[in-house]
């Protein structure tokens, strides 16, 4: 009997331990699946945040660039917008507009046409607005030179409270020989002399325009190569002021 009794609790405890041992196989298997799967996880989610990590600093380099490129843009844009603003502006100051663009076709026409800029400039100079004024006077002197000191050399206006005179440079002759009258091509000197002595002068060449105040009146001259050795006189006499 108790030999019986050894026996199965000797395979009592074989039964026992094989099934603790398997047991224990089974939650080492399974405990080392589990370290297996749990590492896998934390290298993938490392891997996940290297990626994350990459992706992030390429969204904020891109980012970056694209900032940088809005902001060129808009410089850019005020930079345009500035040419733009000029270029509107020069083109309101250059181009004629109105009354001055239609002034500058008329002037454009005359041009084409064959009138002299001079005249034509002379002309315009001439126009002045509507005043109270005298009929203009006309009258011409000989124009002194080296060779030409007598004659009518002065013309008085205003009942003699203006004299106008002057000189000029000689003509010359094929030869280069002096002629008595003057070279309407070469400068000249117009004085005007008021009553009481004051004297003004004008200089260039013909035609040529002065003004004097004498007495509350404005005297405007224009002064113009004639017939030869003379030079034509304009007198407009105005109230002033």
């Amino acid at each position: 009997m108790s030999l019986g009794r050894y026996d199965y609790d000797r395979r009592y405890r074989r039964r026992f331990w094989a099934r603790f041992g398997k047991f224990a196989m089974f939650a080492v298997v399974l405990l080392g699946v589990g370290l297996f799967a749990y590492q896998m996880g934390i290298e993938q989610l490392k891997g996940r945040d290297v990626t994350l990590r990459e992706e992030n600093a390429a969204l904020s380099r891109q980012k970056a660039e694209l900032e940088l490129l809005a902001s060129q843009m808009q410089h850019a844009a005020k930079t345009a917008e500035a040419k733009s603003a000029e270029l509107d502006a020069r083109l309101q100051r250059e181009v004629p507009t109105g009354d001055l663009a239609r002034l500058a076709g008329l002037i454009g026409e005359r041009l084409k046409g064959g009138m002299d800029a001079n005249r034509l400039a002379f002309v315009i100079a001439q126009a002045q607005p509507v005043r109270n004024c005298q009929q203009p006077e006309n009258k011409r002197f000989a124009l002194a030179t080296p060779l030409l000191k007598t004659g009518n050399r002065a013309v008085a206006f205003g009942n003699n409270t203006v004299t106008v005179s002057g000189e000029g440079q000689a003509a010359r002759n094929p030869q280069g020989a002096q002629e008595s009258w003057f070279d309407p091509a070469q400068p000249v000197t117009i004085k005007v002399t008021a009553i009481g002595g004051k004297q003004t002068v004008a200089t260039g060449v013909l035609p040529l325009h002065h003004a004097v105040v004498v007495d509350n009146a404005e005297y405007r001259f224009t002064f113009t190569a004639g017939a030869r050795s003379f030079v034509e006189v304009t007198a407009d006499r105005c109230p002033f002021p």
